[in-house]
């Protein structure tokens, strides 16, 4: 499953993309060379949310064309998929996405706490959440 944009502006922006990159629609995206391509655990410089599929059958795979991105406000929340079991008890707490493969969007893994990239501000499912993206959540600190 993707992040899926809930509430708040989503304001999208064009970015040019990584060439033959394949990114995944709801992917959480970083910055990589002056381009968009999907986040890993690692990137705390995140640009926001993929809008657009790209895969590998898609004419412009290997070009560094723009595709659309919900740049995330202190406003904006997605709803995610977890990596464990949520329960209300995660709520405000900071966590780190996972690493998958190019064109497979991240979870939220609950047993990471490493890089603190997303802000859980709402208990759904036990295997759904709702989040912020701290790249943009101004009061966002790393003390939990």
């Amino acid at each position: 499953m993707a992040f899926i944009h809930k509430s708040g502006p989503a304001l999208c922006e064009p970015f040019a993309k990584l060439a033959s990159t394949a990114i995944a629609v709801g992917s959480v995206i970083s910055f990589t060379s002056g381009y968009v391509s999907q986040a890993v655990k690692e990137s705390v410089r995140l640009a926001g949310v993929a809008v657009r599929k790209i895969a590998s059958t898609d004419d412009d795979f290997a070009s560094a064309t723009t595709i659309s991105v919900i740049v995330p406000s202190s406003e904006d929340i997605f709803e995610a998929d977890v990596t464990g079991t949520a329960t209300q008890a995660n709520v405000g707490k900071q966590y780190d996405i996972s690493t998958t493969n190019a064109g497979t969007s991240q979870t939220v893994v609950l047993a990471n706490t490493t890089y603190k990239v997303v802000t859980v501000v709402g208990f759904i499912s036990a295997s759904k959440v709702l989040v912020k993206l701290n790249a943009a959540y101004f009061f966002a600190n790393k003390a939990n």
